[in-house]
């Protein structure tokens, strides 16, 4: 069974793709509180800074 990491939900996640096709998770909330990692290890269980998207759709 796989876990599903909070960060495929929230609204502080983007997705990013590099030149080899590799997915990243973007904290962007990293970028504005030195709290979060920009690249969290994944799956993310838990997280002061979650906060769900409201299509809450997979990115």
């Amino acid at each position: 069974m796989m876990t599903v990491s909070l960060c495929e939900r929230c609204e502080g996640m983007r997705v990013i793709i590099s030149g080899k096709g590799s997915r990243f998770l973007l904290c962007e909330r990293s970028q504005t509180d030195a709290r979060f990692v920009k690249y969290p290890s994944q799956p993310v269980l838990r997280c002061q800074g979650y906060a769900e998207r409201s299509d809450s759709k997979p990115r």
